[in-house]
């Protein structure tokens, strides 16, 4: 019982802390879990990889630029979600505030020291079929000042005898920075983000499609800038992930300033290797360039072409691809 006492002091998001009534679960079937909007970059042995880490550096035998570009987009997709999952992990951890037959509402409630007050209510609108929405306010503004930061809708998948899978189906999630940005002790982030997800079942494609609108340019903190990714793995059998954005791929030289239209294409295996196709159009270029590279297990650069200066590549693609032997350029 003193136990239980000490949980019932801490919990910050329930207005009582009656044993967790199982109705409760099925709406938390209905959030997104990391396992359907996370992007998984090219890992070796296992081993998740992050932005940290050597320089990329262009050169036979050198850490792949483009394999370093592709972690480094990856990494910008999951920060983008890691705190709506984390935050929302956190608030379903406990019963909710009100519990009805089709709703469920965590809060609101304040964190002792925080100076926002939250509220998380999902909605099931059919066996399955659900829809969510987080919103915030100052913890000394009115309730009509709650505002939407986070939305979403979610389609649980389910297994032949109609049960619900936590963790597959397929689903969308809106983040409002604009909105966030105007809560109590915002950080920087600005813009939104649409992104859509699916992931069927242990042994299906999953893929993660995400429209980035107006978030601040990681280069140029005082300008705003769009994004579109497009990723899909395959268990056990490797992955591959696009983008494309306006970026000055002359940022250093201040008489070629305009932006060009660029997209990436990555492509790996299981075990890590894979290619990269880039296209890069407009802007200040004179004509369509193509970059073409591929790396290793180790992540080391073996074949790299650039169209528009043939003299600076290196390796063949037959044997230094992973079986990519050709472009696949981003669709988006």
């Amino acid at each position: 019982m003193l136990r239980k006492s000490l949980l019932c002091a801490s919990l910050l998001l329930a207005a009582g802390c009656n044993d967790a009534d199982s109705g409760d679960a099925k709406f938390r079937d209905g959030l997104p879990s990391k396992e359907q909007v996370q992007v998984k970059a090219p890992q070796a042995k296992g081993q998740g990889l992050t932005a940290a880490g050597p320089s990329a550096m262009f050169g036979q035998g050198q850490k792949s630029g483009y394999y370093q570009v592709t972690v480094d987009a990856t990494v910008s997709v999951n920060t983008g979600t890691a705190w709506v999952l984390g935050l929302i992990e956190r608030i379903t951890k406990y019963p909710p505030t009100t519990l009805e037959e089709n709703k469920a509402v965590w809060g609101p409630a304040t964190e002792a020291l925080s100076p926002i007050t939250w509220r998380l209510t999902v909605t099931k609108s059919g066996e399955a079929s659900f829809s969510w929405v987080l919103e915030g306010k100052g913890k000394t503004e009115e309730d009509s000042a709650f505002r939407a930061v986070l939305s979403g809708t979610q389609q649980v998948a389910v297994n032949a005898d109609g049960e619900r899978q936590r963790g597959f189906g397929s689903g969308e999630l809106f983040i409002d920075w604009d909105a966030a940005h105007t809560l109590p002790d915002a950080d920087d982030h600005v813009g939104t983000v649409e992104i859509r997800y699916a992931r069927p079942s242990a042994t299906a494609d999953a893929t993660v499609d995400a429209d980035f609108h107006q978030v601040r340019d990681d280069k140029d903190p005082t300008k705003r800038v769009d994004g579109k990714y497009h990723y899909k793995t395959t268990p056990s059998a490797g992955g591959e992930f696009e983008f494309a954005t306006l970026q000055d791929i002359n940022d250093n030289d201040p008489q070629a300033a305009k932006l060009e239209n660029v997209s990436i294409k990555s492509r790996w295996t299981a075990t890590g290797a894979g290619r990269a196709d880039v296209k890069a159009t407009g802007g200040d270029l004179a004509a369509e360039l193509k970059v073409n590279e591929c790396w290793d297990t180790n992540f080391l650069s073996t074949y790299l072409e650039i169209n528009l200066f043939p003299g600076q590549g290196y390796g063949d693609a037959q044997t230094g691809c992973a079986g990519f032997t050709a472009a696949s350029y981003s669709s988006l």
